[in-house]
């Protein structure tokens, strides 16, 4: 009888540890706003995953995700919200973000689905960017927005061992932004001190010319000249510090297209 139970008993238990593993596939979305608005460098983040993508020219982003995944979106222009993935989205595996520009909004923007295809609208409070003059103003409006007191970065017990993020016209292999911003974080302390002009140093030793060609879309010969570009434009020590690793993203994604859009 004791034998008989025990084993009913492990049973149990495996059913029960099969039942946390979350199925997780990928994801082909899109974020669709106003025609005059631009959807390019959006930053697609999911926070189950710790891994994320970024949206290329028509919005178009690739992200694997599983059911109770939290999304986050987060764009310079708009407020960051969040899409609860349901079964839905999982079931088609698509997910398409329609945004709808407003004036009130809760402080926390929350979604899920309205239907069964993975279709979300979102009413987002849009966010005035300061132009190439203001540069103070650019920083205050990245800073903050992404990263709150309360941000846990530490993958869970269902995070994938692997995951490759695909976009149209650039591949992320596992663009994973703990590990991304690992080296940079980790010496933060023994660099406190240092001026302005070492920050083209502290970029070249974190960051591959694959980061800079892959993500922000950045020939080789450029990467050096974007680089003094991103200082003059706001890049300091405080970007390197703890828990401002998606606000560093965000500022990079913004500057690069300001960048390539005065190189043409």
């Amino acid at each position: 009888m004791g034998k008989h139970l025990l084993i009913f008993i492990f049973s149990l238990l495996i059913t029960f540890s099969y039942g946390q593993i979350t199925t997780r596939v990928p994801v082909n979305g899109v974020v669709k706003a106003a025609l005059d608005e631009d959807v390019e460098g959006i930053v697609v983040y999911n926070r189950a995953t710790n891994k994320g993508t970024i949206t290329n020219r028509k919005g178009e982003f690739k992200i694997v995700a599983g059911i109770g995944d939290r999304i986050e979106v987060v764009a310079m222009q708009f407020q960051k919200f969040s899409v609860l993935v349901d079964q839905g989205i999982i079931d088609s595996k698509r997910l398409s973000i329609i945004l709808n520009e407003t004036v009130n909004t809760l402080e926390e923007v929350i979604v899920r689905p309205y239907d069964l295809s993975g279709n979300v609208k979102v009413d987002v409070k849009k966010v005035k960017i300061a132009g190439s003059s203001g540069l103070n103003e650019v920083i205050n409006e990245t800073r903050g927005r992404i990263n709150d007191a309360n941000y846990d970065f530490k993958p869970d017990s269902q995070s994938p061992v692997e995951n490759t993020v695909f976009l149209e016209d650039r591949m992320i292999n596992g663009l994973n932004f703990v590990n991304l911003f690992k080296l940079a974080f980790s010496k933060r302390k023994d660099n406190e001190d240092k001026k302005l002009k070492d920050l083209d140093v502290k970029m070249r030793n974190v960051y591959t010319n694959e980061f800079f060609s892959d993500v922000l879309l950045l020939e080789e010969k450029e990467i050096n000249d974007f680089i003094f570009y991103v200082e003059e434009r706001g890049l300091d020590a405080s970007f390197f510090n703890e828990g401002r690793e998606l606000d560093l993203l965000e500022f990079l994604v913004y500057q690069s297209k300001q960048y390539r859009s005065q190189q043409q």
